[in-house]
């Protein structure tokens, strides 16, 4: 199932690169006010082809999911493209996108700047902004004294695409749901709708089962835009608990899936480097619901403490950073199921020794979506972080190993609960 869809599987073929980054030290990233999450001013990108005909250049941010705020010339074929955030004190996650051509072969440097940050990501590169590929380093430097990142590259009278990743907007999403959706045990449904009239989705995976009492897992993603890695992880993750694998149906026959892949869709299309259209950090957002798309999904998952019959047993947002990192509940808070997520994050280490997993706990306090999982259904929840420049390939080994290994474990959990009545459960679809 997972080659049909090569929309994810193409990325493991066609960019293969890893790059360290400085390590996580916690929430300290945060600027001051951001559990406030009341409305902010943003300040959206005007969308314009800039040419400079005396070098016969073109670039365009004309696209869903672009961030190019100005270009300028600094000398024949050397530019200097702007990078401004939505609205500021922001995160350190300058997202960029745009896309580059010329009237004949020129060969050209592109400067990066930030005004009110520094490069963080990458670059990537696409002919056609379906398949990319790591810009190479040869052509690449970051002047880490004033954060600016430099491109050199020949133009060949083709468009290039440039971006801090794989531009994976709403449609894409919506591509990839489209296919989910013809499994019969797969559905889909607008719970909430962005500032910006986006629609919020919840998918829905729920197979027919002589069991009945099932566990529901639920499933957060896309809070950050530019966290595309973290994105990718969590379908393709899906894709294998949608598999057709004896292991994948047993699954099916205890458990649910409850999924928000898309949460910050208005971010994800205006090229957003971290907040929704409100100017609002949504995992900062769980306590105050302030925001549409958190009171969407929040009013969506309340229906379950209703339902007798199902019971949350796990929660996973899926995340981007400098590393690869599990953020459990800590130790002492007493979830169900207890310990999980460290067993989990054991065995992930000994199957994935060259992934550099690393367990962070943190406590319940923060207002993110793990936590609220916590606090309101006393389940045991984490956040999944996916290194910003993890290899492709390894990337899509992860999310299927995880994904296989969580499998695994939920159904002995499943087993040795309460819930289980100990019948033949055998798939009815």
């Amino acid at each position: 199932m997972l080659q049909k869809l090569p929309l994810l599987t193409l990325f493991s073929a066609l960019f293969l690169f890893s790059c360290a980054g400085p390590g996580f030290t916690g929430f300290s990233y945060d600027p001051e006010g951001v559990e406030d999450t009341t409305d902010r001013e943003t300040f959206p990108q005007y969308y314009r082809t800039i040419g400079f005909s005396g070098d016969g250049v073109w670039f365009s941010n004309e696209f869903n999911g672009s961030r190019m705020n100005d270009v300028y010339r600094i000398d024949k074929n050397h530019f200097r493209v702007v990078i401004d955030p939505e609205n500021a004190p922001i995160n350190n996650s300058p997202w960029f996108g745009f896309k580059v051509w010329s009237d004949s072969t020129a060969d050209i440097t592109i400067e990066l700047e930030y005004p009110e940050s520094h490069q963080r990501y990458y670059p990537k590169i696409s002919k056609d902004k379906i398949n990319w590929r790591p810009f190479d380093p040869t052509g690449y430097s970051n002047n880490a004294s004033d954060g600016i990142g430099i491109l050199n590259l020949e133009l060949q009278n083709d468009t290039l695409w440039i971006a801090a990743q794989e531009i994976q907007t709403t449609s894409v999403f919506q591509n990839w749901l489209s296919e989910m959706r013809s499994r019969p045990f797969i559905t889909s449904q607008t719970i909430g709708y962005s500032h910006h009239g986006r629609p919020v989705k919840l998918v829905k995976m729920a197979q027919s089962s002589l069991q009945v009492q099932k566990g529901i897992i639920v499933l957060f993603g896309r809070q950050h835009p530019p966290e595309v890695p973290g994105f990718m992880v969590n379908l393709i993750f899906m894709e294998t608990l949608a598999s057709d694998s004896e292991l994948a149906k047993h699954f099916r026959s205890y458990f649910d899936i409850w999924a928000f892949p898309m949460m910050n869709p208005d971010g994800a299309d205006e090229g957003h480097w971290r907040h929704n259209a409100g100017g609002i950090d949504l995992n900062r957002d769980w306590h105050a619901f302030n925001q549409p798309e958190t009171r969407a999904v929040r009013d969506a998952l309340l229906t379950l403490k209703e339902r007798k019959n199902r019971k949350v047993f796990y929660g996973i947002d899926f995340h981007s950073t400098s590393s690869n990192i599990f953020y459990p509940i800590e130790r002492n808070y007493h979830t169900f199921p207890r310990y999980f997520t460290y067993d989990w994050a054991d065995a992930l280490i000994k199957e994935l020794p060259d992934l550099n997993l690393r367990v962070l706990p943190y406590d319940t306090s923060s207002p993110i979506a793990k936590n609220w999982i916590f606090n309101t259904f006393g389940a045991d929840a984490v956040t999944f972080e996916v290194h910003d420049e993890i290899d492709r390939e390894l990337m899509n080994e992860l999310a299927i190993k995880s994904a296989e290994l969580f499998m695994k474990k939920m159904i002995d959990i499943y087993q040795s609960s309460y819930l289980y009545a100990g019948t033949n459960t055998v798939s009815t679809n």
